[in-house]
């Protein structure tokens, strides 16, 4: 009888193989979770950003209701201010994906998003509703 338990080996603990396996697991779980909360940061941003853009446009619309034979392009931001819609007390300010800071062009119809001279919408499509009004 003492021989027999003396034989048997209890082993505690796990194998290196195990314990890799694991940890490279939480680490493919980790960075899957860090691109996810990247794209769901960015796509907050850009439905933001058409939020905003919607209520300069609203504005703009209100604005020449009230002043049929106004021309957009020579509106400015201070007529357009007082167009917008409830809750809004300035025209907004934008800032893109890589905290640049972006530029209004209020004088056309709908506004645009400007980074320089180029229109920004990082989302590659002008009608997905992100960084542009959509349809």
């Amino acid at each position: 009888m003492l021989l027999a338990n003396s034989q048997k080996k209890l082993q505690y603990g796990f194998s290196l193989i195990e314990v890799s396996l694991v940890i490279g697991l939480i680490i493919t779980l980790s960075a899957f979770v860090g691109i996810s909360v990247s794209a769901v940061q960015n796509w907050q941003l850009g439905k933001n950003a058409a939020l905003s853009l919607q209520a300069v446009y609203t504005a703009q619309r209100s604005y020449m209701a009230d002043h049929p034979t106004s021309d957009i392009s020579t509106v400015t931001a201070t007529q357009l201010q007082s167009y917008l819609p409830q809750g809004w007390s300035s025209i907004p300010v934008f800032v893109g994906t890589k905290n640049e800071q972006l530029t209004l062009n209020f004088t056309v119809m709908p506004p645009r998003l400007l980074n320089g001279s180029n229109v920004y919408d990082p989302s590659g499509k002008s009608d997905d509703g992100l960084w542009d009004l959509g349809k």
